[in-house]
């Protein structure tokens, strides 16, 4: 009787989704091609959406400032109080449709449903060097984790990377979260 393969489950921090959306990480894209090639699950959180609308906002502003000719520092000074068109907005939507469409293996959750979930995060930002956007992540992908949805969170932040094995160390979880790069993905699952 033929061996069966175990089902995987990766959580996706947005810097893996944006690299996989913009196309600018052929390692990243080829990783992501060979979980869906295999059919184990990614998830990730709904602020995963939020996040990749604000790349997407910042890269039109930046695209229109500099075919005006602005100089860096006059982007920088204006990227925060940016006005986008109707159809500029519009085009923010589909952005990330279009990325779900591209990878349509990634299920997105509200992992962060409760007090206990929302405790945990602020637990971990109190006593982390991490930003909120990266607290959220790693609180969904813990919870995530607890809950079976995924066994392995990937990023490309070093920071994230570092505080993360840090935390789930300190939390001694019950669970097996293991934090992991690209790279290391690619190094255990699909390397002969």
């Amino acid at each position: 009787m033929p061996k069966k393969r175990k089902v995987r489950s990766f959580y996706i921090d947005t810097n893996v989704a944006l690299d996989y959306a913009t196309r600018r990480d052929i390692q990243t894209i080829l990783v992501l091609e060979k979980i869906k090639e295999r059919r184990w699950k990614c998830v990730s959180s709904t602020f995963l959406a939020m996040e990749m609308a604000d790349y997407q906002k910042n890269a039109l502003f930046i695209s229109d400032a500099m075919a005006k000719k602005w100089e860096v520092r006059k982007i920088l000074n204006h990227i925060s109080t940016k006005t986008l068109s109707p159809a500029q907005l519009d085009s923010v939507g589909d952005f990330f449709e279009d990325f779900k469409n591209q990878y349509k293996k990634i299920q997105m959750y509200d992992f962060l449903q409760d007090s206990f979930a929302w405790e945990v995060a602020q637990d971990i930002s109190f006593s982390s060097n991490l930003t909120a956007p990266d607290v959220i992540h790693l609180t969904s992908a813990i919870v995530g984790a607890i809950g079976g949805y995924c066994s392995f969170f990937i990023t490309k932040d070093g920071l994230l990377l570092k505080e993360a094995k840090k935390i789930i160390e300190r939390y001694r979880l019950k669970t097996k979260l293991k934090v992991m790069t690209i790279a290391e993905v690619k190094k255990k699952f699909f390397t002969s």
